[in-house]
């Protein structure tokens, strides 16, 4: 497993510094297969994932000014009063990627996942995206869906677009987790684009394009292959599908320092995506959490789901115990001893 994850690692965090650089000169059009062939093949790995997952109380087609967007609900009757979770995935991938998060996420929470506007997966997109449309549809998706406020999750690019959908929309926002961001919180290095470039043109030896993976990672070429669903779902969306997604923004220190939501953010200690410059920009946050994890790469939400899982939902019953005026003390006293954590 640990071998897959570092696969997924690396493959993920190639597409993400690919499709940076795409977006930076991306010509408007709609997201779309580029073959039936690979839509079937798409669906067959996404589908195969989705059974794995615990199956959702109810799906959402929510119509917006941009196409329809497919979101998942997954609902907790015990609840009620605490705000929901709402999940936007990587790049090339949708909701599948949560696969080994879900379980932990909808324990105590409400969770909705969205697959992403533009990008592979089964929202619909009618019309091309300009840069900030990402976080004009989302907002509008969410309002639709009756959410005043939520705790926002995001991984990859996925994290990206929620940190500029939050920093406009603070309003909407009782907390902002950013797994391994791409772009928001620092751009990506000219050694990091050249190497990646080296590994997905097609022109080079294996022998490079490996070598080439490997200064990305940080790991041996020995790792760099997979027969996983997830990582042939992803591998399969990469090639097959035509995505039409501007990058996300840079967050700019002035829009660091200004947050005032409560934010968490994971780091890898080996990833190419985001790494020191990450670090910094995370740490201008006025009401951060910033934790660096170790030995883990860009799949990191994948490689501690469970410890990051324990984090987090300390993280998030602190704000919801506060905003209901629940004694956070007493929970945390029962979560150490591993009573129920279910409200």
């Amino acid at each position: 497993m640990k071998r897959f994850f570092i696969f997924l690692g690396i493959f993920i965090s190639v597409l993400c510094i690919i499709y940076t650089f795409k977006g930076l000169f991306f010509t408007k059009h709609i997201g779309h297969f580029k073959t039936s062939a690979g839509k079937l093949e798409y669906f067959k790995y996404y589908e195969e994932i989705m059974k794995t997952i615990p199956s959702p109380t109810s799906t959402h087609q929510i119509e917006t000014a941009w196409g329809d967007v497919f979101i998942y609900e997954w609902r907790n009757q015990n609840a009620k009063d605490f705000s929901p979770i709402i999940l936007l995935s990587g790049h090339s991938s949708g909701t599948p990627m949560w696969s080994e998060n879900l379980e932990y996420f909808t324990k105590n929470h409400t969770v909705f996942a969205i697959d992403t506007l533009g990008d592979v997966g089964k929202s619909i997109q009618n019309v091309p995206l300009e840069n900030g449309d990402d976080s004009l549809w989302i907002a509008e998706a969410i309002e639709k869906l009756g959410i005043s406020k939520a705790h926002f999750v995001g991984h990859s690019f996925g994290a990206g677009y929620l940190a500029n959908f939050a920093v406009k929309n603070p309003e909407k926002v009782e907390s902002l987790t950013l797994l391994e961001p791409a772009i928001a919180l620092n751009s990506l290095s000219f050694k990091t684009m050249f190497w990646a470039t080296i590994s997905s043109i097609g022109l080079f030896p294996e022998s490079w394009e490996n070598y080439a993976l490997a200064q990305i990672s940080g790991e041996s070429s020995e790792n760099i292959s997979s027969e996983n669903p997830l990582a042939q779902m992803i591998k399969v969306a990469s090639t097959e599908f035509s995505s039409s997604l501007p990058s996300p923004k840079t967050l700019s220190t002035e829009e660091l320092k200004n947050i005032n939501f409560p934010v968490y953010v994971a780091l890898s200690d080996k990833s190419a995506i985001t790494g020191k410059a990450a670090l910094e920009s995370a740490k201008l946050i006025p009401n951060a959490t910033v934790k660096v994890w170790e030995n883990t790469t860009h799949s990191l939400p994948m490689e501690v789901k469970e410890e990051l899982s324990k984090e987090l939902e300390i993280f998030w019953k602190k704000i919801d115990f506060t905003k209901n005026k629940i004694q956070f003390s007493k929970y945390l006293l029962n979560y150490k001893k591993g009573k129920n954590l279910q409200i």
